[in-house]
């Protein structure tokens, strides 16, 4: 229980952070997944919390490179193939080669085993990273494709290099030969096991659309599971089961078209849930390196062969290292980029460069580390994972700060500002026109209200906005219903009792938040405090014929027809009141207005009776959304909008329209 108690805080950092980079983008979210988990490290919980390093191979890693696989396109990976290549696997050999080497030589205490280690944990690129921290420059689309399809291959080749030299450590022999011929059999094995094991797979779930077996809840369940299974089986043959698990992903991403996912929510359904779980568990690795940096520096500062200040030089100087290594590699043609200018050469390679951010893989790697070798602590286990942290932070440190100096600001082809003027301008046509086909009444206002829900409003309106409409709205209601009684519609007792049900609507609606919570409180402590006797005489009293003589049938009948009245009086002071909203509604109060229209529709529907109008509804919404589609295409045709801003815009209509229909095939 405290495991999974501490598992569900990781969560729930990590959504946090997210909260807070949603609203303020300018520190790259992984450091704020970081100082999340520098909060949770306060935690008595877990200033001892070790997660079993097995879980970071077999359940996040497996499923981060089964997702990149799958997102990964394979047109363009076939064109960059030998460039993927160069860099993902040369270039990442001869790092990890030189890092180990480097290491050795200025801390002698590192075994040449461990210090290749420490060369394959820090190697790995992440595509990923890269895009949190270049959201406001524009960086080369070959370069990102470059960078993408490197990360994709290059985490495999350390993950590979990584293991080797773990056996090494291990078993304490290694030789280069064999070393070679492992790495090739681990290496190759698991791409052939991972086509192979991703060809049956795509098969089965060929199968089961065949058979009508495409449901959400099977097909989602059954691609979670895929990495899992791959992985384990590749592993169980000796063979990488992460480069396994990369091809098979490949393979699901080329036969995705081949998967007759037919139905637009099941694609919905994969495409969210694959972005919400390799989200999360990308957030989980940072917010771990948060909750484990206090606990690593404070063992570190308790040895003296691990020096932190010595550590930190040790990790920033790699990272130049390896910096360099990849600029003179993309430089001088090593990686076989030819898509590049020779003009544009230097700088893309610099940029190339700086972009070789470390992050989830190399932090996982670290946390894989064993625990125990031979019985006792693994050495310089927290030296390697502190290391890490700083090749981590350095990487995404240095990019932050120089490419913005290196690449133009992004352009921005659609603004939030021109979409949500975008939206209000779409909706508020859409409503207009319905209220001219169909009139102002209960079922327009209803769907009125659900298009407003496409609008980009901030917050709620003031309260002493809405509190102004409702004392004007209750202002028309009493002037129509005076003008009811003077031309002799009804009588004024009747009158009467209608204003005050009104005047409920106004109080109830001007009332805060806090105001009706402490109303309702208020009311809650007086019915329980009634003692038994009062309510047992309050019972007695209603069994009793009451002494005006009438029945209880008979007052039942008599407030049958006391609300039949109020439904008769009401129409018209309820017209009055919509075609006053309709007449004042702006661009600054159309959020207040909708409240207030639908407070009043809320009431109408109770009076009238009409509480079961949903084909109607949905006859009415599905004639708005073809409006707004119209609308959109009459301001393309015009060139009011770019193709940019109404591919957003019917993007959203769609997604609107889908997830509405599904709610009513629900019910």
């Amino acid at each position: 229980m405290q495991t999974v108690f501490l598992v569900l805080l990781l969560v729930a950092a990590v959504v946090v952070a997210n909260a807070v980079y949603a609203r303020f983008d300018q520190v790259p979210v992984a450091f704020l997944q970081i100082g999340a988990g520098l909060l949770l490290s306060l935690i008595p919980l877990y200033q001892d919390f070790e997660l079993e390093p097995e879980i970071f191979l077999f359940v996040i890693i497996s499923i981060l490179m089964f997702n990149d696989g799958q997102n990964t396109n394979i047109r363009k990976l076939s064109h960059q193939f030998g460039t993927t290549l160069s860099l993902s696997v040369v270039l990442a050999i001869l790092t990890v080669l030189i890092v180990g080497v480097v290491t050795h030589l200025l801390i002698p205490e590192f075994s040449l085993a461990l210090a290749l280690a420490l060369g394959a944990i820090i190697t790995p690129t992440d595509a990923v990273a890269v895009s949190s921290i270049t959201t406001k420059v524009a960086i080369p689309g070959e370069v990102m494709t470059t960078l993408e399809n490197e990360s994709l291959f290059n985490d495999a080749s350390g993950i590979v290099a990584f293991n080797l030299a773990i056996a090494a450590i291990v078993t304490g022999q290694f030789s280069v030969w064999h070393g070679i011929t492992n790495f090739l059999y681990v290496f190759v094995g698991g791409i052939l096991v991972g086509l192979i094991l991703g060809y049956v797979i795509v098969s089965v779930c060929i199968m089961l659309s065949n058979m009508r077996v495409d449901a959400p809840s099977v097909i989602v369940p059954y691609t979670l599971l895929t990495p899992f299974v791959v992985y384990f089986l590749a592993e169980s043959l000796g063979v990488s089961g992460i480069l396994a698990v990369v091809a098979t992903g490949l393979i699901h991403g080329i036969q995705s078209d081949r998967l007759r996912l037919t139905t637009s929510r099941l694609q919905i359904v994969m495409t969210t849930t694959w972005s919400i779980v390799a989200s999360i568990l990308n957030g989980i690795v940072f917010v771990l390196l948060g909750v484990s940096l206090p606990s690593v520096i404070k063992h570190l500062q308790q040895r003296d062969t691990g020096s932190v200040a010595v550590l930190i030089g040790l990790g920033v100087l790699l990272y130049v290292i390896m910096t360099l290594a990849r600029f003179l590699w993309t430089r001088f043609d090593l990686a076989r980029i030819r898509a590049w200018d020779t003009q544009e050469k230097t700088r893309n390679a610099f940029v190339m460069a700086l972009s070789g951010v470390h992050g989830t893989i190399t932090l996982a790697m670290a946390f894989s580390l064993p625990l125990t070798l031979n019985g006792s602590s693994f050495p310089y286990r927290n030296d390697i994972i502190f290391i890490a942290a700083v090749v981590i932070l350095t990487s995404l440190l240095v990019p932050t700060i120089l490419l913005p100096m290196t690449l133009p600001k992004q352009k921005v082809k659609v603004t939030e500002e021109e979409l949500a003027a975008a939206k209000a301008d779409m909706v508020t046509n859409a409503i207009t026109l319905m209220q001219a086909r169909h009139g102002n009444n209960a079922s327009t206002g209803n769907v009125s209200a659900i298009l407003s829900g496409q609008r980009v409003l901030d917050g709620r309106p003031k309260q002493a906005q809405l509190s102004a409409l409702f004392d004007e709205t209750f202002a028309i209601e009493q002037t129509t219903v005076d003008t009811m009684v003077a031309n002799n519609e009804i009588d004024p007792h009747a009158a009467e009792k209608y204003m005050r049900v009104a005047s409920q609507t106004r109080i109830q609606n001007q009332q805060t938040f806090f105001e009706r919570l402490r109303l309702f409180f208020k009311f809650t402590f007086i019915k329980f405090s009634l003692s038994k006797k009062a309510r047992a005489r309050r019972k007695r009293f209603r069994q009793y014929r009451p002494r005006t003589g009438q029945t209880r049938g008979e007052l039942i009948e008599r407030n049958r027809q006391m609300w039949a009245q109020m439904r008769q009086i009401e129409q018209k002071p309820y017209d009055a009141v919509l075609q006053y909203l309709s007449d004042t509604i702006t661009a600054e109060n159309q959020q207040a207005i909708g409240i207030v229209r639908r407070a009043y529709d809320e009431r109408h529907r109770r009076l009238s009776g009409e509480r079961d109008m949903q084909e109607t509804q949905n006859e009415l919404l599905i004639e708005a959304f073809q409006l707004e589609y119209n609308f959109i295409q009459s301001q393309l045709a015009n060139q009011t909008y770019n193709q940019e801003l109404g591919n957003q815009l019917y993007e959203q209509i769609s997604t609107d329209q889908l997830v509405y229909l599904q709610s009513i095939n629900a019910d």
